[in-house]
C-alpha cells in the first residue's frame, strides 16, 4: 500500500470563491492526490477556531454550498476532492439534486462529521451507489469492536479506488480541530496499531496537527496525516499552498 504523504484541508470560498479552482490546480502541481474542501457552514459542531474563521469569512463573501459546488464543476485541473461538510446542507439541497451537482466535478466521497452510519440510510446508500462514498470516522472514544463494524458499514471499494474513496479517518484527539495544540501521539500510534489489526484500508489521522515533527510521527506509522487548521491560517494571511506546505509536505 503506497502511503499518501499528506493530506491537506482548505475551505472553500477563503480567501476567495473566485480563488478555488486555482488553488485546486496548485494542489495538483505540488502532487497532491486528495484534497479536503470544506463546505463553509454558518455553524460547525467539530470546526476549531481557524476554520470557524474562515467559514464565516467564506460565507460573509457570498460562499453557499451551492455556489461551491457549482465553482467545482468542470474543473479537470485538481486532486481528488473529499468534500467536508455537514449533513444539513446536503439535506437542503437534496439527494437526487446533490448527485447531479457532483457529477461534473473531482468529488470523490464525502466526510459528514455529523452523520452517524445507520441515521439516513437511504441518503448515504444513494450517493454510495452513484459514487461518492461516505468515510468512516473513528473517534478516540470508538471501541475496536465497533471501529470494525463501522468500517464494514461503510466499506473499502478495494486497492482500485482512489485513496480518497478508501481511507478511514482516525480523529487523533477528542474536542475541535486546531493546530498548536500539543497533540499526544502515544495514543494515535496504538490506535493505529489496534486499527490495523482489522483494516487493510488506508488510515489518515487528523485534529491537531500542524508541525513537521507530528506530520513525519504520523507517517511513520504508515498513516498519512491530514493539516487543516496551520494550513486555512497561512492561507488566509495570503502565503501561497506552496509556502504553506513547506517543509510539512
Amino acid at each position: 500500500m503506497t502511503l499518501n504523504p499528506l493530506l491537506p484541508f482548505i475551505m472553500a470560498g477563503d480567501p476567495s470563491l473566485e480563488a478555488l479552482p486555482s488553488l485546486l490546480g496548485e494542489a495538483r502541481a505540488l502532487g497532491f492526490e486528495a484534497i479536503e474542501v470544506g463546505l463553509p457552514h454558518s455553524d460547525p459542531i467539530a470546526d476549531g477556531p481557524v476554520l470557524q474563521a474562515a467559514a464565516h469569512r467564506a460565507i460573509a463573501r457570498g460562499a453557499t454550498p451551492l455556489k461551491v459546488l457549482q465553482a467545482l464543476a468542470g474543473l479537470a485541473d485538481s486532486p481528488d476532492i473529499i468534500l467536508f461538510t455537514y449533513v444539513n446542507p446536503l439535506f437542503q439541497i437534496g439527494a437526487d439534486r446533490l448527485r447531479a451537482l457532483l457529477a461534473p466535478t473531482p468529488v470523490k466521497a464525502l466526510l459528514v462529521v455529523d452523520l452517524p452510519f445507520g441515521e439516513e440510510p437511504g441518503f448515504e446508500a444513494s450517493l454510495r451507489a452513484a459514487g461518492y462514498p461516505m468515510v468512516p470516522l473513528l473517534a478516540p472514544t470508538t471501541e475496536l469492536d465497533r471501529a470494525r463494524v463501522l468500517l464494514s458499514e461503510r466499506p473499502d471499494p478495494g486497492p482500485e479506488a482512489p485513496f480518497a474513496q478508501r481511507f478511514a479517518y482516525v480523529v487523533a484527539r477528542l474536542g475541535v480541530t486546531g493546530a498548536g495544540r500539543n497533540t499526544d501521539l502515544a495514543p494515535v500510534a496504538r490506535r493505529v496499531a489496534d486499527l490495523r489489526s482489522v483494516t487493510a484500508r488506508p488510515l489518515a489521522v487528523g485534529f491537531g496537527l500542524s508541525d513537521a515533527r507530528s506530520l513525519s510521527a504520523v507517517r511513520a506509522l504508515g498513516a498519512t496525516p491530514v493539516m487543516g487548521s496551520a494550513l486555512v491560517q497561512d492561507l488566509a494571511e495570503g502565503r501561497s499552498l506552496r509556502e504553506a506546505c513547506a517543509g510539512r509536505g
